[in-house]
């Protein structure tokens, strides 16, 4: 147990004062199950531990034994099946085994007394109950109340978390019955979703299936976004804000004799877009380095279809990213929600006459949502059309939208938003 809590209190280091992304942190690690395990859960029930630690406290310590004591806390509450004198003991030698000895009785103490119960919690009568009960943000809570509803909003942050990833199958190159015969073989379990993929552990026959382009990592959410915009071959495609590149490669095998134009703002992740092409064999994809908030005067109504998955504050991901919250807070909503408007502003116009866009994010809040898409529709060149699917499962999920449709975070699916935007056919 040591060594996994001594990993985690390093990966946590990472997170909480280097500001490193958890995925970036955990595999930098090579993290054992049980340390991953750990951080996840630290950054899941961050709140609530820091609400439990300062009822405990009355200063908060130095940040290595701060983080080692939220490792101690989420230990405690949550694993049943190792003894709780073994966390305390185990927590206590990690401090010491990081130059902490002198705080050692301090983490002993404190830790006893979470493991006694020795602690505080909000009545359901206080205004920070659901805060602390789900462990977000006030503000958080507070905004998913007023737009939601109290029972909607609980339900959003009480939907469970899955350990299970999305695959597709590359259609290029196989097909879904191909692999499945291929991960029976291998002994891995799944199930169909509902957008025709795979849900699984990511375990290393699924690695291998991979590596070799048979399969991507795409969540159910991401690929209905990109079913919404219903694009027909040989049309003219537009990914705005590409990178990765999940979304563009999938366009270009629903679209085989299509050009798919991918772009993005960095250098890098156009070449991560290059990348994720190569391994997919999607040949009609073309990656360009391009800052969405300008205009391009020469694309001006060149495209039949554009797709603007925006960047966004990402909230509606804090299942699988829950430092989302440490990366982002309300005050960036805003701001973000101008650059998108200012990017949609620019994407409308690269549509042709009778051209179809999709805007989409995965967050849950009305200002970077129906209100950057109201902000497009202004001009009466443009209109929400009804979004249709050939996947009758998702016709009948979807079948009273306006031209909008809003996922929230549960069961298989991230909190999704998506708007289908049509360019009138009159010049």
């Amino acid at each position: 147990m040591r060594k996994h809590i001594n990993s985690a209190l390093k990966i946590l280091i990472k997170i909480f004062s280097e500001k490193t992304y958890s995925n970036m942190a955990i595999g930098s690690e090579n993290a054992s199950d049980m340390s991953r395990l750990l951080v996840l859960g630290v950054l899941d029930e961050n709140v609530k531990i820091e609400y439990i630690l300062s009822s405990l406290v009355s200063k908060k310590p130095q940040n290595t034994v701060y983080i080692l004591l939220k490792i101690g806390t989420y230990a405690l509450l949550n694993l049943k099946d190792v003894p709780t004198f073994a966390i305390v003991s185990e927590c206590v030698e990690v401090a010491k085994m990081n130059g902490k000895s002198g705080a050692s009785g301090f983490v002993n103490a404190v830790l006893k007394k979470v493991a006694k119960g020795e602690y505080s919690l909000p009545k359901e009568t206080d205004e920070n109950y659901l805060s602390v009960k789900f462990s977000k943000p006030q503000w958080f809570v507070e905004k998913l109340v007023k737009q939601y509803g109290k029972d909607v909003a609980t339900e959003i942050m009480s939907a469970d978390v899955s350990d299970k990833e999305h695959i597709r199958v590359n259609s290029r190159i196989t097909s879904l019955e191909e692999v499945e015969i291929r991960l029976k073989r291998e002994g891995v379990k799944f199930e169909r979703s509902e957008v025709g993929g795979l849900v699984l552990k990511a375990e290393k026959p699924v690695s291998k299936l991979f590596k070799e382009g048979l399969v991507t990592y795409q969540s159910p959410s991401s690929m209905i976004a990109v079913l919404a915009l219903g694009v027909k071959d040989g049309g003219q495609i537009l990914d705005l804000c590409s990178a990765p590149g999940g979304k563009a490669i999938f366009l270009s095998e629903l679209a085989r004799n299509s050009k798919v134009t991918a772009c993005d703002i960095h250098p890098h992740r156009v070449k991560l877009i290059e990348s994720y092409k190569e391994r997919m064999k999607a040949d009609n994809v073309n990656a360009e380095l391009l800052d969405a908030t300008k205009f391009k005067e020469e694309w001006e109504k060149k495209f039949d279809f554009v797709l603007l998955d925006a960047p966004c504050s990402c909230f509606g991901t804090f299942r699988k990213h829950p430092d989302v919250f440490l990366s982002r807070d309300e005050s960036d909503i805003k701001s973000i929600a101008e650059t998108q408007k200012q990017i949609l502003k620019n994407a409308v116009r690269y549509l042709k006459n009778g051209g179809k866009l999709v805007y989409s994010t995965c967050t849950l809040f009305d200002e970077e949502n129906r209100q950057v898409v109201e902000s497009a529709l202004e001009s009466k060149e443009y209109r929400l059309e009804k979004i249709a699917f050939e996947n009758d499962v998702l016709n009948e999920k979807f079948k009273d939208n306006d031209g909008t449709a809003t996922l929230l975070p549960k069961g298989q699916y991230d909190g999704f938003f998506i708007a289908k935007i049509v360019r009138s056919q009159n010049d």
